[in-house]
């Protein structure tokens, strides 16, 4: 017989020796339709009983077995194997620790596992960390591979037992003295433990980045974005120390190759005596400056090496050098004889004996500025001080907060503005409403037919307070 799976929000149900019992004598009488087990003393009493119990047996263990399957329900023997799965050893969540600063080769990884020492107890780190471009890496938490308590004095924990790599170097100490034991690590800790790690597990290729990155001190959150580039992944980020966001993206992205930094790309191009080219970023360039194009189809004279005369608009630049034919496609720009534009970051990253390339972006910075002009019909004096006052705090907080590539929405700064001045000017006593932004130096229209203002694809915009002002017409 089967035994039937009885499944409740709180997991597999075990059934009753009755039900079970009722089971086994339906079984039989199927097989015989004459068969009672209403006989006082009968053999086939006896065997319905004894098969009653022995099915509930088996049905417990089946309940059990099923709800295993999770942190949540295990038994402490499958639970360790789940955390042996995650990393994550039963009992050293409790034993001494000790926070640790290694110096040595930027760029090197120091993986989860590497044993140090204070000369009679010996620790393992329980998380990766990467040597920064300053030549130490940040806090890397550590435990004591046995059980007990002493005291880890500052500054005693300097012997690292795992084998270092031919030409990297690698020195270790505990600025901060230990933390002692909490003595025996009890069972709902660890199980509490395990599911922490499995959640890190579950992350996505995209969140995992995300998340790593936003675990780098500096980073800012607003300005971290995972693009697809074709087959590729660009990963847009501001802040923190260049090596430990490129080991951020090392330990969350899973394929390095998969990774790719971003393209300056030639979306127009004006010719003849001198020669412009339109962009699809904010070039950052300045005149004087040495670019080199490639790839463009249906002219002469623009593929090569050129320097920067004028600089007509944030997305254009101008050449002295002739050319000639129509522009039919294709093309991208990189700074002077680099293969690359200066918003690209490459960091190598060592994990011994491999060392792999990790670019990624940094966004650009587009200052903006905003003036709105406003009109009410109320017949009281209101101040265009108290205006923009009330409205400037509102509009800067909305603008900073926008990640790379957001545009900017002249509907939603105009519903702040209208939020911000309410106090003053009630909504109802608004009669006009004209705004003008201007985005990296240049007066910037809206994008026909919509409200928004595009800038840099890949870049970020920053206003202060001084940067908005408001009239009253």
């Amino acid at each position: 017989m089967s035994l039937p799976i009885v499944m409740t929000s709180a997991g597999l149900q075990p059934q009753s020796p009755t039900s079970l019992n009722q089971q086994i004598i339906a079984g039989a009488v199927a097989l015989d339709p004459g068969l009672t087990a209403n006989l006082p003393g009968t053999l086939i009493e006896d065997i319905a009983s004894t098969d009653t119990g022995a099915l509930v047996l088996i049905d417990s263990a089946q309940v059990e077995t099923v709800n295993s399957m999770t942190p949540y329900g295990a038994n402490l023997f499958i639970l360790n194997q789940l955390g042996q799965i995650y990393g994550v050893q039963q009992g050293l969540g409790t034993n001494v620790s000790v926070y640790l600063k290694f110096s040595g080769t930027p760029g090197f990884v120091i993986n989860a596992g590497v044993l140090v020492s204070d000369g009679t107890y010996q620790y393992l780190t329980q998380e990766a960390s990467v040597i920064q471009s300053g030549g130490t890496s940040n806090s890397v938490y550590a435990v004591a591979t046995i059980s007990g308590s002493w005291a880890v004095p500052a500054g005693t924990v300097t012997n690292i037992l795992s084998s270092i790599p031919t030409g990297i170097t690698l020195t270790v100490t505990n600025p901060t003295t230990g933390i002692p034991s909490s003595g025996v690590q009890s069972p709902d800790d660890y199980r509490s433990q395990v599911l922490n790690a499995g959640l890190t597990s579950c992350s996505s290729t995209i969140t995992a980045i995300k998340t790593y990155l936003q675990r780098v001190p500096g980073v800012i959150s607003s300005l971290i974005s995972v693009r697809q580039s074709g087959s590729k992944w660009e990963v847009i980020v501001g802040g923190g120390d260049p090596t430990a966001v490129a080991d951020a993206i090392f330990q969350s992205c899973g394929d390095p190759s998969s990774l790719t930094g971003s393209v300056m790309s030639v979306t127009g191009v004006t010719t003849g005596s001198t020669t412009t080219i339109t962009t699809n970023l904010v070039t950052g360039f300045t005149i004087g400056e040495s670019i080199t194009i490639a790839g463009t189809t249906g002219l002469t004279g623009v593929d090569g090496a050129h320097t920067i005369t004028a600089l007509p608009d944030p997305f254009s630049f101008t050449f002295g050098t002739s050319s000639s034919g129509t522009w039919t496609g294709g093309g991208s720009v990189t700074v002077g004889s680099t293969g690359t534009i200066p918003r690209n970051q490459s960091v190598t990253i060592y994990d011994t004996p491999d060392s792999y390339v990790i670019p990624f972006v940094t966004p650009v910075q587009q200052p903006v500025l905003v003036q709105i002009s406003w009109k009410t019909s109320s017949t009281n004096t209101i101040s265009n001080t108290a205006v923009q006052t009330l409205s400037a705090p509102a509009i800067v907080s909305y603008i900073n907060s926008l990640g790379p590539g957001q545009p900017i929405n002249e509907y939603e700064l105009q519903y702040v503005f209208q939020e911000s001045i309410n106090s003053v000017v009630p909504t109802p006593l608004l009669t006009y409403i004209s705004i003008q932004i201007t985005l990296n130096g240049v007066i910037t229209p809206v994008v026909t037919g919509t409200g928004i203002v595009v800038g840099d694809p890949e870049g970020y915009y920053f206003i202060g307070t001084s940067g908005v002002t408001t009239v009253k017409l």
